[in-house]
């Protein structure tokens, strides 16, 4: 029983953790680390292709969570099965008392849609959000508002080159919640988005921090890039997060240990 005890319990740890992979480490804020980001800003054209300067003042961190966590540090290649649920925004910051007082806005786009050849539906828009606070413990950054583009996952035609998906996170201006609506809404077109327009209607200023990852089409990709992934998890669907699933592991796990060891 001991042995068959332990081998069951070995089995489920490696099962969890394979399922609920912890958080990537997050890079440090250096000016080495914040050189880089912008210099693959620029590499990959989108200063000053798509937006016209680039100097971020924090690193930022987007973390999808499927079968394990996946960081989108800047140029990752990522699927779109790794890209189907909203992710988890991680931002670390030298100044962390302007961190703690502000309100950050994070938007997602696609600045390649239809394909990168012929951008006649770019800017895609894939989430616009609002309201975030920074946690001073993670680094997360959470929010309690509706968005105001709840999150489409990535989804390049068949036979188009990558995507470059940007993710880009802005200090919230103090007028911002109430000006953005007749700017922005429900019945607003995802397509033709412009970040830079939007960013300066709101005073927004420069992005605070961003990054960026490429999803190329794959077996599983719609036909638009407007169209959710079949196995895409909107915000507010019940998905669980990477901090449940680990919770409900080690709860189960030691649930299992009392009832075989006890």
């Amino acid at each position: 029983m001991g042995i068959f005890t332990s081998s069951f319990l070995l089995s489920f740890f490696l099962v969890s953790t394979t399922l609920a992979s912890p958080r990537p480490e997050i890079r440090a804020v250096t000016d080495a680390a914040l050189a880089d980001v912008s210099a693959a800003f620029s590499k990959a054209g989108i200063v000053p292709g798509v937006i016209p300067v680039f100097k971020p003042t924090g690193i930022l961190d987007v973390v999808f969570t499927t079968q394990k966590a996946v960081n989108a540090t800047p140029g990752t290649n990522l699927t779109t099965q790794q890209t189907a649920n909203e992710p988890e925004f991680v931002l670390t910051v030298s100044d962390t008392t302007t961190a703690s007082n502000a309100e950050f806005v994070v938007a997602l786009f696609d600045p390649d849609a239809p394909t990168p050849q012929n951008t006649t539906f770019a800017q895609f828009r894939h989430l616009l959000g609002a309201g975030y606070h920074w946690n001073a413990s993670t680094g997360v950054l959470t929010n309690s508002t509706a968005a105001l583009s709840d999150f489409v996952p990535p989804g390049p035609p068949p036979g188009s080159d990558p995507h470059r998906y940007m993710v880009l996170a802005y200090v919230q201006s103090e007028d911002f919640a109430s000006k953005a609506p007749s700017i922005l809404n429900a019945s607003t077109p995802r397509t033709n988005f412009n970040m830079t327009a939007f960013s300066d209607a709101l005073g927004l200023g420069a992005p605070f921090a961003g990054t960026f990852f490429f999803t190329g089409p794959d077996a599983t990709t719609p036909t638009s890039s407007s169209a959710p992934s079949a196995s895409a998890t909107p915000k507010g669907s019940g998905a669980i997060s990477l901090q449940s699933q680990l919770a409900f592991t080690g709860a189960f796990a030691a649930g299992l240990a009392m009832y075989f060891l006890g």
